[in-house]
């Protein structure tokens, strides 16, 4: 018995296609839920942020031999806003840097009483003004590690600078909040150094 090959008829390939049109129809012309519209945005919002994160904070081979010569082994650099900037080895954190205890009794002299873990630390974040998409202003460092007036996103030298002690294993007051700021002020003003291009 010879079996035969199917063909689609013309008749057929029309249907099949208006099918998928209708459907691709459908697809664009019914509107969101609030639910959907929010997640669409959110993945534009970060889209956005990435592409700009990649143009203010990334640096290419060619910008890194026009840098003057550094240490590596004492300093690591990151570039924020366009601008470039050495961190000690000693405060290494992702996207900035970290504050351990110890460097707080070190850098201003305060001596946490309690049992405060002495491991553990606080990351401080810096960002590009471009990361963040609202239009806040955000406080100067000189006022934001005053008492009455203190914040944990402030900024510094054109950089905005997220203090996080959300991650930290204990609960911690106020005025160790602003221990951390001023702290964390402190490395920022006598620490980290901004390098420019030489050649």
């Amino acid at each position: 018995m010879k079996i035969k090959n199917y063909t689609p008829t013309k008749g057929f390939i029309w249907i099949l296609l208006l099918i998928i049109f209708i459907a691709w129809l459908v697809y664009k012309c019914v509107p969101l839920t609030d639910k959907d519209q929010d997640a669409l945005i959110h993945s534009n919002m970060e889209r956005e942020r990435i592409r700009l994160a990649e143009e203010f904070d990334s640096y290419t081979q060619e910008d890194f031999v026009r840098l003057p010569k550094f240490d590596s082994r004492k300093y690591f650099l990151i570039k924020r806003s366009g601008r470039f900037w050495l961190i000690p080895r000693e405060y290494y954190g992702a996207n900035g840097f970290t504050i351990r205890v110890i460097d707080i009794d070190k850098l201003i002299g305060k001596k946490w009483e309690g049992d405060i873990v002495v491991e553990g630390g606080f990351r401080v974040f810096m960002y590009s003004p471009q990361y963040y998409n609202r239009k806040a202003d955000f406080l100067s460092s000189d006022v934001a590690c005053k008492s009455n007036t203190f914040r944990k996103l402030f900024t510094w030298n054109g950089v905005i600078i997220n203090i996080d002690a959300n991650t930290y294993p204990k609960k911690i007051t106020d005025n160790q909040y602003l221990d951390i700021c001023l702290t964390a002020l402190k490395i920022l003003n006598e620490e980290v150094k901004e390098i420019h291009f030489v050649n």
